[in-house]
């Protein structure tokens, strides 16, 4: 059976790769893709960044990417993409291509073997984020482009911020000086019944990462303003300069969407572009290492001339969505609370009275009633907080072990003075409220009190207890 299944598998690929320069495997079903959208990457060198670089793509929709490892050695990059590797439809599909820098031979391999599962692709490579402005979406931005095969987008490098070695973090984040406008070079998003598969075999040396139509003159292409680009890689790069300097077409661009390039991310990169090989494709990086000081300081000049936060906000946005799944929202203003002087009516526990009511304002959240009253009439708490403060905010953190309903109920008084005092919030609707489960009672107030003491009153008449986890106090002091 082995020998059988072998020798069947090897029948498929010899059929499979006898029309190799010809024609790619088809994996359509019924005319149908895998995938709508995709990106083509070739990595070496890029374990700091690939994470981000992939969330950032999937966030605005693409379907799939395709990660070509370039690495001598694949284990540290395969290690960071685990999590997009694994289930029964991955995001990632990873390719160990050892040969260093052969970027066209790995394009070549996708084309073949995997092109027809996508509707559309797209090389790319991992310093470049694509930036749809205002859209943020590759579905929602290519709407009005359907009618093209092919979508072409320019250029923008950004800058090194200033940096003379690669900071730690996110490039979105760190990474907001940019040149001032769209320049020539282009990444394409094409349909892939559309790609010129045998024209490629036949022009090896064809830049397919940046252009197509310059091997088939029948692809209906566009840029990001819907302008044909059938002749715009003639005379390259001096008709494109011309192209883009007229009608303010370099900003037009970058205000509808283009390729956001980080290719120097420090004065140190000169150097690191160079390091990392000058095998196969990667020998052209080696111009980087012989720009003298002045052409680095002009190279910088030019690609940190604008600043353009756009990225940095919207990924900032959208790792802040951790918050979403906060069960304690940060304040928006200061804690006055804690260490502060407080007492309260009465004690059961075997301590002061003051030890007893200061133990809520500690800081410590431990789901119990860490101060108790004795069973009185209407039972308070009361806190100085030692100067005049503007209160905003008051959580109370109920004990969880048990009786939360006995504090259901309780009033909220101010003073300035201790002498005289005034209600500012009354809770009387017998509702619990909880505390270490992400549910304390929370009182807000955005024009705020002004207040040096503060009291809580438990509403019972008839007798009753007060007795909380914790109690904090936010605002903002009165100078």
């Amino acid at each position: 059976m082995n020998n059988y299944v072998n020798l069947r598998n090897n029948y498929l690929y010899q059929q499979e790769i006898s029309t190799f320069s010809e024609t790619p495997i088809d994996h359509r079903k019924n005319g149908n893709y895998k995938y709508k959208k995709s990106l083509v990457a070739c990595a070496r060198w890029e374990n700091q960044y690939i994470v981000e670089w992939v969330n950032y793509h999937k966030s605005i929709g693409f379907d799939h990417i395709y990660i070509y490892c370039n690495d001598d050695d694949p284990s540290s990059l395969y290690d960071k993409l685990i999590p997009f590797l694994s289930g029964d439809n991955p995001f990632i599909t990873f390719v160990h291509y050892n040969l260093v820098g052969l970027q066209f031979q790995m394009y070549f391999h996708f084309l073949w073997k995997y092109s027809t599962e996508n509707e559309w692709i797209m090389f790319f490579d991992i310093d470049e984020f694509l930036l749809l402005r205002n859209v943020d979406n590759i579905d929602k931005f290519i709407v009005n482009y359907d009618k093209y095969d092919a979508i072409y987008f320019n250029w923008c490098s950004f800058g090194n911020n200033g940096y003379e070695t690669r900071p730690e973090g996110s490039v979105l984040i760190n990474y907001t000086k940019r040149e001032d406008g769209a320049t020539p070079f282009t990444k394409i998003l094409i349909k892939t019944n559309s790609i010129p598969y045998k024209k490629i075999y036949q022009i090896p040396n064809a830049p397919i990462n940046h252009d197509y139509v310059g091997l088939d003159k029948e692809i209906i292409s566009c840029n990001v303003l819907h302008e044909d680009m059938q002749n715009y890689y003639e005379n390259f790069p001096d008709s494109a300069w011309e192209y883009l300097n007229k009608n303010n077409r370099r900003q037009r661009i970058i205000e509808k969407g283009f390729v956001a390039h980080f290719n120097i991310k420090s004065n140190q990169d000169f150097e690191l572009r160079v390091s990392r090989s000058l095998g196969g494709s990667f020998a052209t990086q080696k111009i980087w290492g012989q720009l003298t000081e002045e052409q680095k300081k002009s190279h910088h000049a030019m690609t940190n001339a604008i600043e353009d936060k756009y990225l940095h906000n919207y990924w900032q946005s959208y790792v802040n969505k951790a918050w979403d799944h906060s069960l304690f929202l940060p304040s928006e203003w200061t804690l006055i609370s804690k260490g502060k002087k407080a007492s309260q009516s009465s004690t059961e526990h075997n301590r002061t009275i003051e030890e007893d009511a200061e133990a809520i304002i500690s800081g410590e959240i431990w789901a119990r009633a860490q101060n108790h009253t004795k069973y009185e009439k209407n039972p308070w708490w009361e806190i100085d907080l030692l100067n005049h403060f503007n209160v905003h905010e008051i959580r109370i953190f109920n004990r969880m072990d048990g009786c939360l309903e006995r504090v259901s109920n309780f009033s909220i008084e101010i003073s300035t003075d201790r002498l005289t005092w005034h209600e500012i919030h009354r809770k009387n609707d017998n509702l619990i409220y909880g505390g270490a489960d992400g549910f304390p009672y929370i009182w807000r107030s955005i024009s705020g009190y002004t207040a040096k003491y503060l009291k809580i009153i438990i509403i019972a008449p008839d007798g009753g207890y007060l007795h909380f986890d914790q109690v904090e106090i936010y605002g903002n002091i009165i100078s």
